[in-house]
């Protein structure tokens, strides 16, 4: 199954992170900070984890630097 298949690679590539700084949903992901100023900090390390796993984001797809917003 192509969606436990992708669970489980995004829940061993993000273990660390997921639930504290990164939250991935179905097929989206996200970087989530409680202070503007921090979010560069959140984000370097999962651009860190997409580029060491070739993951590729889907510019079209992203959303950067809003405050709040719906997943799926």
């Amino acid at each position: 199954n192509a969606g436990a298949t992708y669970q489980r690679a995004m829940t061993y590539i993000f273990h660390d992170l997921l639930h504290k700084t990164v939250e991935d949903y179905v097929d989206d992901l996200l970087g989530k900070s409680k202070h503007r100023q921090d979010h560069l900090f959140i984000l370097a390390p999962l651009f860190e984890r997409l580029i060491r796993f070739c993951l590729r984001l889907n510019p079209a797809k992203c959303v950067f630097g809003v405050l709040t917003g719906k997943l799926l």
